[in-house]
């Protein structure tokens, strides 16, 4: 499977149907991830060395194309839809709260990551201070429950978007606010940074 980070995609035509994509390829990008928090659920430590690889791929893309992907709703079509409900007390009110709580999240995912990559031995190619990482709580099980947190965030939010907020958002904007909205998905997923 090919994946996309979302940067550089070429013309959005669907708004809609171009985040229901982007769920759809960063939902199986997670796939490795859940059997991996299964691994070191069961295994701690041990399960460490394997796990690397799909933990650095999981992380690059909660920073890449999630981050960028977060961008695009809350840039472009959040704002479409504040036009017509507002802002207090609305669907893109909660998503954009969510949306703040997954990035702290990712933040936590990526400094268990440092740690393991600074301390772990079999990581970091090296480091002999694995008890060093454990007293410090740089450990399997913190990256497993923050890994677990991102996993939980995501299922959870993902399915009201696609439920609630998407739908909605197909009833209430018309063509040309939809082809706006587009627009300004691909200025963010041509921006660098």
């Amino acid at each position: 499977m090919s994946r996309s980070d979302g940067a550089g995609t070429g013309p959005i035509r669907d708004p809609i149907q171009h985040l229901l994509d982007e769920h759809v390829d960063m939902m199986a990008q997670l796939f490795p991830l859940r059997a991996t928090l299964r691994e070191l659920d069961q295994r701690g430590e041990a399960a460490l060395a394997s796990a690397a690889p799909v933990l650095e791929a999981v992380s690059r893309m909660m920073t890449g194309q999630l981050l960028r992907h977060a961008r695009k709703e809350d840039e472009a079509l959040f704002p479409a839809l504040e036009n017509v409900f507002g802002t207090t007390g609305t669907p893109t009110m909660v998503m954009r709260m969510e949306h703040h709580e997954i990035h702290r999240s990712v933040d936590q995912y990526r400094i268990a990551l440092r740690q393991l990559d600074a301390e772990h031995p079999v990581i970091a190619a090296g480091g002999e201070r694995l008890g060093g990482l454990a007293a410090r709580g740089g450990s399997a099980g913190e990256v497993h429950d923050a890994g677990a947190e991102i996993v939980r965030l995501l299922d959870l939010h993902f399915h009201k978007e696609e439920m609630i907020l998407f739908p909605m958002a197909r009833e209430v904007l018309d063509a040309a606010v939809l082809a706006d909205v587009a627009r300004a998905m691909e200025t963010v997923a041509n921006a660098r940074g």
